[in-house]
This record gives structure tokens, sequence and C-alpha cells, in this order.
């Protein structure tokens, strides 16, 4: 178990890991930092023209 656990910790498995956890959070904060920014006209085109 400590043997899996060394070799996952210092494996390449780990980096990817926590580059994902880390992109992750920064785009969920971009996201409710810039809700309307991002989304506030997505809806509110005009059709009628």
């Amino acid at each position: 178990m400590i043997d899996a656990l060394t070799n996952f910790l210092t494996g390449q498995g780990f980096a990817v890991m926590m580059l994902a956890c880390g992109t992750l959070v920064v785009v969920v904060e971009a996201v409710r930092a810039s809700r309307r920014a991002l989304w506030g006209d997505m809806f509110t085109e005009d059709f009628e023209e």
C-alpha cells in the first residue's frame, strides 16, 4: 500500500492530477467572477431582425 502510494506521488500521474485540479479551480473562479460577461448577452439577442 505504501509502495503504491509512493509510486503514484513520485510519478507523472500526480503531476497531471495536480495540474488538472489547478486548471479546474482557475476555470471555476473565472466563470464565477465574469458570469455576466460570458453569458449576459447569449439569451438576449434580437430575433426580430
